[in-house]
């Protein structure tokens, strides 16, 4: 009797381990775009949601892009396919953008939230890191919160650009290479 109720506490222990685990998949707010970039370059990251995010009303979304002004500057944003159909209203500069929905939207599938070009600044650090770190914050109407989701943070490389030598220096090493495959045949 004591090694059939152990059994079932066995069983009942992992019924609700797995029930837990399977509660629906939570979104996660990410950043995907070039993994270095040199001085002086513009970069352009998409910011997405790699789940639907549920449980939640939305009238307006609110996402707030958390940057090192003085390596990154960004100027320019446009909003993704999922926010298609609200108004975008975004602030490059300051990494905010607000989209407002007609209709309250009873949560969103995954996609891409907004496009955001960043140019790193001519005088940042070679070989150093700096971050982007996203937030999205929902609300319905009279501004009351709906939902707070933080995103993973994205490490960009400052690298320095080949210089124009490096760049001369391959090319004629390549003809050179070239010019040799052709006196074989």
């Amino acid at each position: 009797m004591i090694s059939r109720l152990s059994r079932q506490a066995v069983a009942l222990v992992a019924l609700v381990c797995t029930g837990t685990a399977m509660h629906e998949a939570h979104s996660a707010l990410l950043i995907s775009g070039p993994l270095a970039g040199a001085p002086g370059d513009d970069l352009t990251f998409s910011v997405t949601l790699d789940a639907p995010l549920t449980g939640v009303d939305i009238d307006d979304l609110t996402l707030t892009l958390d940057f090192d002004s003085n390596v990154l500057s960004g100027h320019d944003a446009t909003q993704g396919a999922l926010v298609a159909g609200a108004l975008f209203t975004p602030n490059s500069a300051s990494g905010s953008a607000v989209a407002s929905f007609l209709a309250t939207q009873t949560g969103l599938g995954p996609g891409v939230l907004a496009t955001w070009k960043f140019k790193i600044d001519p005088g940042a650090h070679l070989g150093s890191q700096t971050t982007i770190t996203p937030s999205l914050q929902t609300t319905v109407i009279d501004n009351q919160p709906t939902g707070d989701l933080p995103g993973q943070p994205f490490t960009l490389s400052i690298v320095p650009e080949p210089s124009l030598s490096l760049l001369l220096a391959a090319g004629l090493a390549l003809i050179a290479s070239a010019q040799t495959v052709q006196r074989r045949r």
